[in-house]
């Protein structure tokens, strides 16, 4: 399933926006534009939704999800020690234990923060803590809905291009990521695949002041790295981000910290597709920022946010309204065909039941014409057809229960065993039975016939035929026996 995501960097004196388009396969840079921030704005929510309206004009944002980050001096940072690692409990002490370092009340900040692994002593964990007042975020948030944005999450400048940066580290190697601005820079430390210190400091706007200023902030760090606790040795180079590079000489600075630096190009790091003519204008110095948050959003990347946007139900029922408004025309309109369907098929059913009954009322009068108002033609004809099958006077009826097998039993029981006949045929009539045989004289079938006279349910008994065969040693005969 695709999804498209803008990040925006937002700085002092410009805004960097990059959309990406997502599929399975890859991630794709479809649009990007850095939009300077006008000075002759009121305040600074008016210069930021004045540049913001520009960014949302060019783009087509329809459907696509948004991750901001604000200038990072807006932030203060903390790096805590403390006695469990039970999430709840340490959201729970954090405004306690920040507020006596920082020149702000506590319920003045918004307050996030994020587990940093190894370096704390057993049974303690180590978490970096990061506040904003929330006046400084609600200047970003009002800004936004001006244009109708609702971000996935807000966050500092910098710390997303640092994330990025620190999942290709190895677990001993250590990273310094500088990210310089107009007029403020941010210094992250990477290592065990985290950033495990953070800090921002406001810059001077003349060039030279400024590289001054960065070398004092890089050499204050790197010597405080060795008096903290737990934190990861002083790395071997630095990558240096943002539009505040120009003017600095890296090579310098280089020479006179001892530190390796680089300038940071994520998109070609991560392979990232762009499409042209964006390629050929793409300036990672002012980009890169707002391609992290972007990525860091499409992959789920762990980072602070500062900022919830509404529940995802009304936010998805909000984007995609016209097509769930088609799905529920089509499902009411299926649901009124359906029962349709079956008030149709109730109707022709009770159709049927009618004439049947009708048809039934018909056979009734036909069969038992003496009757003039049938209430149940159907069951009172059951009852008339038992009474007619008790009353009617059919041939053979009286024998309908005898069987066969009892006939043949009573007749070989009546004639005794110095009788010798065989009995060849017997035809079960309803008012007579026919039999036919052979025995060995013309004596034997006399008294064969009056043996049978004498069984039950015989009424007579005739010898219809009685011959001698062609050898002459058996009669053959026939009975008729009257019932």
């Amino acid at each position: 399933m695709s999804r498209k995501v803008l990040g925006l960097d937002i700085r002092s004196e410009s805004i960097s926006a990059v959309l990406v388009k997502s599929s399975l396969r890859e991630s794709r840079i479809v649009a990007g534009m850095s939009v300077p921030i006008p000075e002759a704005a009121p305040d600074t929510a008016s210069a930021w939704r004045a540049a913001l309206e520009t960014v949302v004009g060019k783009m087509d944002l329809d459907g696509a999800d948004c991750a901001v980050s604000i200038p990072a001096v807006y932030f203060s940072s903390r790096n805590l020690q403390v006695p469990f690692s039970d999430v709840k409990k340490i959201r729970m002490v954090l405004p306690f234990e920040l507020e006596p370092s920082l020149p702000f009340q506590a319920d003045e900040l918004t307050i996030d923060f994020s587990l940093r692994p190894g370096g704390s002593p057993q049974g303690e964990t180590e978490v970096l803590a990061v506040a904003v007042p929330k006046s400084r975020l609600a200047t970003v948030i009002d800004a936004l809905t001006g244009v109708a944005i609702d971000p996935e999450r807000v966050t500092a400048s910098g710390l997303s291009t640092a994330t990025w940066l620190g999942r290709s580290l190895t677990p001993d190697d250590a990273l310094m990521c500088l990210d310089i601005s107009g007029t403020f820079g941010a210094l992250f430390m990477v290592s065990a695949n985290c950033v495990r210190l953070m800090r921002s400091f406001p810059l001077p706007a003349d060039a030279a002041a400024r590289e001054r200023a960065v070398l004092h902030q890089i050499r204050t760090t790197l010597g405080a790295l060795g008096e903290m606790e737990g934190m990861p040795p002083e790395p071997s180079e630095a990558v240096v981000a943002g539009e505040g590079l120009q003017g600095l000489d890296l090579e310098k600075l280089s020479a006179a910290l001892k530190l390796a630096l680089r300038p940071a190009d994520l998109r070609e790091n991560l392979k990232v597709v762009c499409d042209e003519p964006l390629a050929s204008e793409w300036d990672p110095v002012r980009m890169d920022g707002a391609l992290a948050l972007a990525l860091a959003e499409i992959e789920g990347v762990e980072c602070l946010n500062f900022h919830r946007s509404q529940f995802p139900g009304k936010k998805i029922v909000s984007r995609y309204r016209e097509p769930l408004i088609q799905t529920g025309v089509l499902a009411a309109a299926v649901l009124l065909l359906m029962f349709a369907s079956v008030i149709i098929q109730s109707y022709m059913q009770q159709r049927r039941l009618t004439e049947l009954d009708r048809r039934i009322a018909a056979v009734f009068s036909q069969t038992f014409p003496e009757v003039k108002k049938p209430a149940d033609p159907y069951q009172q004809m059951q009852i008339g057809l038992l009474d007619l099958k008790k009353n009617a006077a059919l041939p053979g009826e009286a024998m309908a229960t005898a069987r066969s097998i009892d006939i043949l039993k009573n007749i070989s029981d009546s004639i005794p065993e110095e009788t010798t006949v065989v009995f060849e045929r017997m035809v079960l009539g309803p008012d007579s039975i026919l039999i036919s045989g052979t025995t060995a004289a013309f004596n034997a079938v006399d008294e064969i016939k009056g043996r049978l006279e004498r069984i039950a349910g015989f009424k007579k008994v005739t010898i219809s035929s009685a011959n001698t065969d062609r050898s002459g040693k058996e009669v053959n005969f026939q009975l008729k026996v009257d019932l």
